[in-house]
């Protein structure tokens, strides 16, 4: 009983202490001008970041106890922000209190949904087991509140997709796509355990997030929060760089397109601490790409990976596979088609698999055994139907008529997909590498439902289906408790 006591003790100082720094941060970012949901989005995020940098730091130096000191001055200096800018605290309530008034049935869904996670974290204990990332290394090292940072990294994507989705919609159709993106299964499934590719896809939206602020308004702030965040949604092994690599090539020609280099340059000159500061962060989180001496368990999930070797033609093979996988409409959609239209989809997509692999690459391409997750499998769970018939048609409506910034996110992500096709072999795993792709394509969906396309009846049907399968993703979520 006592000891029973004492871990309760000990996860509600620990979820204390992250909620101290996110408050912290949400007050630090909106004294920064950033909207709410800018500032929510980042706030989220910092508690990882701030746990992965605390640890390295101690891990590199070589001083067990240097992170719990850390940890105290930490926790003084978001206390003095907290108290210095309580007064924006009051503000932040009656802004979310109206705009949840005003979108009550999304902005409820979404409400009751977040709560339901976190009893649900609380209940499993949160036994998420990420590849080697640099996030990773709050999960193998104790850090109080870590069981929280897969949700906590599901509410950035909320926030972070709503800040984006304005850039090109009202506040109705903004909240709609946040809710659709969401909604998604396998984010619902990552936020409460599994594979730990959540918060690497989450921090990858903070840094498109962040570069769009910065092309907005250039500010030396944002500009070298770009590469830390960028660099902190480093993932495991040799795919881990592909997002890094296109997103620095991203941010260098939209940033240089916009306001030339010298604008970039000056600000860098004007504040030669800060990104001396940044620069030390950046190589912090730089080595959790990969240590050999890290504290990993075995059978480290990244680990199991193949190349793809029959070059293009095996790129063509994965890209079908994936198509077919993308084509998800979840079990309760199913079991609805088989029982009114007498349609098994799974099979129908098996029989489709089978059919055009040897009709176009013979039968040696058919060995490889493909395999559709079972239902409830929430480890290789893919992302339902709003994927596949809203957010892959917005990145190609993006890449056809987007305004610059748009497409070139747009074309970012494509090769994204198309290098994902074409240097892993395929393997029912590959799915945790296309949750970044969702994550961040998720928000061009409200640039592809302008106003005169989404009428408040087409609105509503979209939200009460994002509902429906959010309602089915939590399900499966308290079930398995």
């Amino acid at each position: 009983m006592t000891n029973e006591v004492t871990g309760i003790l000990v996860a509600g100082l620990g979820f204390t202490e992250v909620a101290a720094y996110s408050l912290a941060a949400l007050l630090l970012l909106r004294c920064w001008g950033y909207t709410l949901a800018e500032a929510a989005a980042g706030a989220a995020l910092t508690p990882a970041m701030l746990a992965v940098f605390l640890l390295r730091c101690s891990h590199l130096a070589g001083i067990p106890g240097l992170a719990p000191a850390m940890r105290v001055i930490a926790m003084m200096l978001a206390a003095i922000l907290i108290g210095r800018h309580r007064g924006r605290i009051p503000a932040a309530w009656r802004t979310l209190g109206r705009f949840g008034r005003d979108h009550f049935l999304a902005a409820g869904v979404l409400l009751g949904a977040l709560l339901a996670l976190a009893v649900a974290v609380v209940l499993s204990g949160g036994q998420a087991m990420p590849p080697r990332q640099a996030a990773a290394f709050i999960f193998y090292s104790g850090f109080p509140g870590t069981t929280l940072m897969p949700w906590m990294a599901y509410l950035t994507i909320c926030f972070a997709t709503y800040a984006l989705a304005r850039r090109y919609a009202w506040p109705p159709t903004a909240i709609t796509v946040t809710l659709l993106v969401v909604s998604m299964p396998r984010l619902v499934f990552l936020s409460v355990s599994g594979p730990g590719e959540i918060i690497p896809a989450a921090a990858a939206l903070v840094f498109i997030l962040l570069l769009y602020r910065t092309v907005e308004r250039p500010d030396i702030k944002d500009m070298l929060l770009l590469p830390v965040v960028l660099v902190f949604s480093l993932s495991a092994g040799r795919m881990g760089l592909i997002f890094t690599i296109l997103g620095t090539g991203l941010a260098v020609v939209v940033l240089h397109r916009r306001h030339g280099g010298r604008t970039w340059w000056e600000l860098a000159r004007s504040a030669p601490l800060s990104v001396a500061v940044a620069g030390l962060a950046v190589w912090i989180f730089v080595q959790g790409w990969y240590w050999s001496d890290g504290p990993y368990p075995a059978g480290d999930p990244a680990d199991v990976w193949h190349y793809n070797s029959d070059g293009l033609a095996g790129a063509g093979v994965n890209l079908f596979r994936y198509a077919l996988q993308v084509l998800d409409v979840t079990p309760p959609v199913e079991a609805l088609l088989a029982k009114f239209f007498n349609l098994d989809w799974s099979r129908l997509r098996m029989v489709l698999h089978d059919v055009l692999m040897t009709v176009f690459f013979g039968p040696a391409e058919t060995e490889p055994s493909f395999m559709l997750p079972a239902a409830g499998d929430r480890n290789l769970a893919w992302f339902g139907p709003f994927a596949s018939l809203l957010v892959l048609p917005s990145v190609g409506w993006a890449l056809r008529r987007g305004p610059r910034r748009l497409k070139s996110l747009a074309l970012c992500l494509t090769a994204y997909g198309a290098l994902v096709a074409l240097i892993p072999a395929w393997s029912p795993g590959n799915v945790r590498f296309f949750t970044v792709f969702f994550v961040c394509a998720g928000f061009t969906t409200a640039f592809l439902l302008p106003p005169w396309r989404m009428t408040r009846r087409r609105r509503r049907i979209l939200q009460v289906s994002a509902t429906a399968l959010m309602v089915y993703a939590v399900g499966v979520v308290c079930r398995g408790l």
